[in-house]
């Protein structure tokens, strides 16, 4: 990547809505040139994609939660012949509705899944129903109200 491909992921970044004749302008090339450039990043998979970013909010979400889940031991050692069962764990943190996001991870805990909650009583039950999955052991929650950043903002995990 060279200053023009950093350039037209920061115009984007900013509004993912800008057309490409106006980033051109700016860069002082041709349309063309920036339309072959934004391919060109779609196929490396350096852009992928473009989103709407909520604000949880304004849509009755006030407040974020760190869900850091330890599995057994046994849904965590794997084999060739049984993969390991933290896998499904996250499989199933995916699709909970109100997880933004989830993760493997390596130290004091085994996952780590992000979410929103409306309340302390829908935390509440969004820790239940995970510690509910099979092979989550111990479960334990971090939880705030304030504001809350990605820095830089434009990276989806």
């Amino acid at each position: 990547m060279d200053q023009t491909d950093l350039f037209i992921i920061k115009k984007l970044t900013e509004d993912a809505r800008m057309s490409f004749r106006k980033i051109a302008k700016e860069l002082g090339i041709s349309p063309d040139t920036v339309i072959n450039r934004y391919k060109a990043l779609q196929e490396k998979g350096v852009i992928r994609g473009s989103t709407v970013v909520l604000n949880p909010k304004k849509i009755g979400y006030p407040a974020m939660a760190a869900f850091m889940i330890v599995a057994s031991p046994i849904h965590i050692l794997a084999t060739e012949a049984t993969p390991a069962d933290s896998s499904l764990i996250l499989d199933k943190l995916i699709q909970m509705p109100n997880i933004i996001l989830a993760t493997k991870t390596v130290g004091d805990h085994d996952l780590l899944a992000i979410g929103v909650a409306r309340d302390f009583e829908h935390l509440i039950k969004i820790g239940d129903d995970i510690a509910n999955i099979p092979g989550v052991k111990d479960l334990r929650v971090s939880f705030w109200v304030e504001k809350a950043g990605l820095c830089p903002k434009y990276f989806i995990i």
